[in-house]
């Protein structure tokens, strides 16, 4: 990742205070503790490692609370299956950001977006483990993303969003999502779960019959034409 030109700043002579200034991407990275190295040679470098256990810590409880709100495997998080990525990636490419986990690390409230990208990574992943079919693991995610956040965060996962609603509608549930300021916060944990198992119950039955979800697709698109047309 090239981050473009930086100078060093002193404090003043002997005094071993340098400064960089980073650019404002990696803001959320102010006051992390950094390990520094120098790689020595034709073209020396100084490297800053930053501490990132505070967000591993993060990624570990969500995934926990998740997978116990969905009725999935108790099992330790599988970041090996998610990808990870120092800032947050688009989401046709789907990854957990280092700093979305540093952003929920700090004390609540929390802001969704952080939230909800990670959720939108990790949901996918515990849908193979509750059943779920492949081809419907991102709108489950999508849809899990927006039942605690409120937000949908792609144009491309608002069909997942509006069906999964539509149908949780039926059974008497209210649009939207919970919308969480505290992103740990166990009694609103205790809250969303039955939202959620009703989701993995959705998209279980949809895999069981998939023509059923396509028909509901369909009609979703031909809502959204229609609209358009303005007819």
């Amino acid at each position: 990742m090239d981050l473009g030109a930086r100078s060093i700043r002193s404090a003043g002579a002997g005094s071993g205070s340098i400064e960089v200034t980073l650019p404002a991407a990696l803001r959320d990275l102010q006051g992390l503790s950094c390990r520094i190295s120098l790689r020595d040679g034709l073209r020396p470098e100084i490297v800053l490692m930053p501490d990132l256990r505070p967000a591993r810590a993060v990624f570990a409880r969500l995934w926990s609370l998740l997978a116990e709100a969905c009725g999935g495997p108790a099992e330790e998080l599988p970041l090996g299956e998610l990808g990870l990525v120092l800032l947050p990636p688009p989401v046709s490419r789907p990854a957990l950001a280092w700093v979305d986990g540093l952003v929920l690390a700090a004390p609540p409230p929390h802001p969704p977006e952080p939230l909800a990208r990670c959720l939108r990574v990790m949901a996918p992943r515990l849908a193979t483990r509750l059943e779920i079919a492949d081809a419907l693991a991102a709108g489950f995610g999508a849809a899990v993303a927006h039942a605690a956040t409120g937000l949908v965060l792609e144009p491309e996962d608002q069909e997942a969003c509006d069906i999964a609603g539509a149908a949780l509608a039926t059974e008497g549930e209210q649009p939207g999502g919970l919308r969480l300021d505290d992103a740990f916060a166990e009694t609103a944990w205790r809250g969303l779960a039955p939202r959620l198992a009703r989701l993995v119950a959705l998209h279980q039955d949809w895999t069981d019959d998939p023509a059923r979800h396509a028909a509901l697709a369909a009609a979703w698109r031909r809502g959204v034409a229609l609209e358009l047309s303005g007819d």
